[in-house]
């Protein structure tokens, strides 16, 4: 009976700490990855505006364009990024970009916002994502 109750204790000792070590990377395998890129603020006009890439600009049938910006949370001491479903106003495009009212993108946060420009998934408001390409020309 000891022998029993001394590999068992081994057993759960070595998931615990199994999960303790690759845990943050088994949960992020389970998440959707996505591209990135930083957005920056034109001011050449009256309205200053963002240049969003036309395959990151997306349109629902309610209540017109939207963008997703990546968001970070933390869960008990581990930080994940997530979706974050934005409406924006959209002033003019091109064959290329789509350029949006940048008070509808910076309105909203304390630090210049990332946009998810594509997704391996279908995303929905406050889906987990990893990042795994950032465009850098914009």
């Amino acid at each position: 009976m000891k022998k029993i109750t001394l590999i068992l204790s081994c057993v759960f000792v070595a998931v615990i700490a199994f999960f303790s070590i690759f845990g943050g990377m088994i949960r992020q395998s389970f998440y959707v990855p996505v591209t990135t890129a930083e957005i920056e603020i034109q001011y050449g006009d009256f309205n200053p505006k963002c240049a969003v890439p036309n395959e990151a600009v997306h349109d629902d049938d309610f209540n017109g364009s939207y963008v997703w910006i990546l968001a970070e949370a933390d869960d008990i001491g581990e930080k994940y990024y997530y979706a974050n479903k934005i409406y924006v106003e959209i002033i003019d495009f091109d064959d290329i970009y789509t350029y949006v009212a940048a008070y509808s993108l910076f309105g909203s946060f304390d630090s210049t916002p990332v946009l998810i420009i594509s997704a391996g998934f279908e995303l929905q408001d406050k889906t987990k994502v990893k990042i795994t390409e950032k465009q850098t020309d914009q």
